[in-house]
């Protein structure tokens, strides 16, 4: 993508932000900030990234009062970004890691506007709901998370087995986008999709019933809004969201 090209979130952020001004608009006073969540009822870097996505904020049921509040956020970023590119090109030759500063200060913006949405807008429920979301996004690739290797007590073997199968997924993720465009590109998704299952079934297998049970647990209810595998290739595709936990 471009430099200057404006990010898919923007664009989104730009399209719902008519609809949502309006309504805000209306809202007599603000609702009740939510308290700071304690350090178990926080919310991952990783996880807050999917704050962005639109699917996500209908299954966590995000009010009007906190979809602008993200939405808002990221664009007054963007266009804070935007101006700083146009006062950059005019300044004569700006090197490469003048534009990889500006890059670096937006994603560091952005960041903090997703954790304060996580902290501060989100209700409890709501984030817990996000973690057992992304969660089931990261499927096998889960099973390293802290939290969940805690909350699993997984066994050093288990561990083990989970950083291997992370690698495997990794390889076969670059391998399916290194091949974008072939005319197979129905069968490697499949592929792909039939390659993550298996991979999770792996993971699951080695748990015993116990561990089952609270991972089950962990997972919370099957998303109603999107298919998770096709919401997990459409972020490792567009965005990068999930990158490894944490």
């Amino acid at each position: 993508m471009s430099r200057r090209a404006i990010p898919f979130v923007f664009a989104v952020a730009v399209f719902s932000y008519g609809a949502f001004s309006h309504h805000w608009a209306t809202i007599a006073c603000a609702a009740p900030v939510p308290p700071t969540p304690k350090p178990d009822d926080s919310a991952s870097a990783s996880a807050r990234k999917l704050l962005q996505n639109r699917k996500i904020q209908k299954e966590l049921k995000m009010s009007a009062e906190q979809r602008i509040v993200i939405l808002d956020g990221l664009a007054d970023i963007e266009e804070e970004h935007e101006k700083k590119l146009t006062e950059l090109a005019r300044m004569p030759n700006p090197s490469e890691e003048d534009y990889d500063k500006l890059d670096k200060a937006r994603q560091k913006r952005t960041d903090k506007l997703l954790a304060d949405a996580a902290a501060k807008t989100l209700t409890a429920p709501q984030r817990t709901r996000l973690r057992e979301l992304h969660r089931r996004l990261l499927g096998p690739i889960a099973f390293t998370d802290a939290q969940v290797e805690k909350r699993l007590q997984l066994t050093d073997a288990q561990k083990k087995k989970a950083a291997v199968i992370a690698e495997q997924m990794k390889a076969e993720v670059e391998r399916y986008l290194d091949g974008d465009g072939d005319e197979n590109e129905a069968k490697r998704k499949a592929d792909l999709f039939s390659f993550r299952k298996a991979r999770l079934k792996e993971m699951e297998d080695a748990l015993t019933a116990d561990q089952k049970t609270a991972w089950d647990g962990l997972l919370g209810a099957a998303p109603t809004g999107f298919l998770v595998d096709e919401l997990w290739l459409k972020i490792e595709e567009e965005t990068d969201l999930l990158g490894p936990p944490g």
